[in-house]
């Protein structure tokens, strides 16, 4: 597979409505290792697909066949078994085609297979409203993640998301606009205990270790945060906040 076609699948879409079929028990995969590229894809009949790419130690989570929008989608997603994770997607070149921010915390919630849902709130400038169905199997998304470096299991995955900020809220407060960094593997998570930050630790195992990796949970670890309007501080402990670092280590959390 060529890098052209590789790219062309990057821009495959997720659906806007109605439900998908899976097409096989397992993600169909392909590599090219001249350019260095694994990916594994699964398409559906209406032409949508969801794609993860890694090409050169990058990993890329896709889908399309969202309603067209020039900004980032917030997303509530389900799976079969009744887990749930509130997602970031933002779009690529080509109309109805986003990525994840978090593409190997996404990638690891697609496995297991059944029905993957993703809504908007109600309210949202762009709306969505989609069912996936998912292979049983994983064993080619695995392949991906496995050589972009990512564990296939992360305890912190099953833990309630934290409904908190590093800024104090004010009257009419509203969240700061999110600016994806070009990085997505620079990513730390963090405990919340007593309101403050605490067990930070990268989430993408070859940025462990790093200075700027270092660098930013010193930064972040025993940070003060402070409970989203209309929520209660009690239910945030023991929850995990994200917190994803651009280039220039500027802060960039995933609400």
């Amino acid at each position: 597979m060529k890098t052209a076609i590789a790219a062309a699948a990057v821009c495959a879409v997720l659906c806007s409505a109605g439900q998908a079929a899976a097409q096989e028990d397992d993600w169909e995969f392909a590599e090219d290792p001249a350019q260095e590229l694994t990916l594994a894809a699964v398409r559906y009949e209406g032409g949508q697909m969801i794609l993860a790419q890694c090409q050169s130690g990058a990993l890329t989570l896709a889908v399309t066949g969202l309603p067209e929008s020039p900004e980032m989608l917030r997303l509530a997603a389900t799976r079969a078994d009744g887990r749930a994770a509130n997602q970031i997607w933002i779009p690529l070149d080509g109309p109805g085609v986003f990525r994840s921010t978090s593409p190997g915390r996404e990638a690891r919630f697609m496995r297991g297979g059944g029905a993957y849902t993703v809504r908007t709130a109600v309210g949202a400038r762009t709306a969505v409203s989609a069912t996936f169905d998912l292979p049983s199997q994983s064993a080619n998304l695995d392949r991906v993640l496995t050589t972009c470096g990512w564990a296939l299991e992360d305890e912190r995955d099953l833990l309630p998301e934290a409904t908190v900020t590093l800024d104090r809220p004010r009257g009419g407060y509203r969240p700061p606009p999110y600016r994806p960094p070009p990085a997505p593997e620079r990513e730390i998570s963090c405990i919340v205990r007593e309101m403050r930050l605490r067990d930070c630790r990268p989430d993408h195992p070859p940025y462990a270790g790093t200075r700027r990796a270092e660098s930013l949970m010193r930064d972040v670890e025993g940070k003060r945060v402070f409970a989203l309007p209309g929520t209660d501080p009690a239910a945030a402990e023991g929850s995990v906040f994200h917190v994803i670092a651009s280039n220039q280590l500027l802060i960039l959390v995933v609400q």
